[in-house]
């Protein structure tokens, strides 16, 4: 069962030692990803997709699951006591998910790639539209700064994978050359890889028990107990038979997200927080989400 989770580990290896010896290209890496790989993807699952009642249903369901650990979040975090800086970084931590980076390799990893589409429409319109939309609020709001919607409607128009998913949807209406399928496909397929060598180069493991109260219950509700809660729904109500089910809990159950990390620093956020949950989910997520698949088999 370790077989799919060891490539994923090597590739982070392999990303953490390249920044020891060399550099760190990670920013270069993540900026390929966001404006070829991701787009790319977008197209290559969307475009033979049929954009039914069922799909809006599952994006409805995706959202209560991630509103559900917002407000878990803030309830745990006031029991916590935290001040409405560290408040916040925890909110944003605990929340938001690296259900593209990383959530597509481990469903690609575990269940192939033909699943990836039910994990980027959990991405498109759960993890990326409400962290640019609510998620903002909440940092902007933590940091004491004042909302700029006008700038969170245009990152979220702009965002390339969210603009391909308009084009692709126009595109839908006409049958496209061979050629841009097999070139869609074929940059969709450099997104494992490449995501996971640059997770790699941003790991940090200096300071890494700071605050480390904190980012522990950070990863604990986002990455046991959320995923825990949505198992037993699952379970209770529909069960865990089918591979969209599976491929959901795995993308409840990521690790902290890649972005939120960065807007909550840029946001002005506690960094030791945001960066700290970000690396040791990365890490532990090795092992949960061996757990989890093991479980689901």
């Amino acid at each position: 069962m370790l077989d799919p989770v060891l490539p994923i580990a090597m590739y982070l290896l392999v990303g953490y030692l390249f920044k020891i010896i060399y550099h760190d290209n990670s920013k270069q890496l993540i900026e390929f990803i966001i404006y070829f790989s991701l787009p790319a993807i977008v197209f290559s699952k969307i475009y033979p997709l049929e954009l039914d009642q069922r799909i809006l249903g599952l994006i409805l369901m995706f959202m209560c699951f991630i509103l559900l650990n917002l407000a878990l979040a803030y309830f745990i975090g006031k029991l916590m006591k935290l001040n409405k800086l560290l408040l916040a970084t925890f909110m944003i931590m605990a929340t938001f998910g690296n259900t593209s980076f990383i959530g597509f390799s481990y469903i690609d990893a575990f269940y192939g790639q033909d699943y990836i589409v039910y994990g980027l429409i959990y991405d498109l319109f759960g993890s990326f539209l409400l962290l640019i939309s609510i998620g903002m609020f909440i940092i902007t709001w933590g940091s004491g700064r004042k909302n700029d919607t006008k700038s969170i409607f245009k990152s979220m128009f702009l965002f390339p994978p969210a603009l391909m998913f308009f084009i692709t949807i126009l595109t839908k209406n006409f049958e496209i050359p061979t050629f841009i399928s097999l070139t869609a496909d074929t940059l969709g397929s450099t997104l494992v890889p490449i995501a996971m060598i640059a997770i790699g180069m941003k790991l940090e493991l200096k300071h890494i028990f700071v605050k480390f109260h904190i980012v522990t219950m950070a990863m604990l509700l986002k990455m046991v107990i959320v995923p825990i809660i949505v198992l037993i729904g699952f379970q209770l109500f529909y069960g865990i038979d089918q591979t969209w089910v599976k491929v959901t809990i795995i993308e409840v159950a990521m690790p902290p997200m890649t972005m939120a990390t960065v807007l909550a620093i840029k946001g002005g956020l506690d960094e030791k927080v945001a960066i700290n949950a970000l690396v040791l989910g990365v890490l532990l997520s090795l092992v949960t989400i061996t757990l989890y698949t093991s479980y689901l088999a």
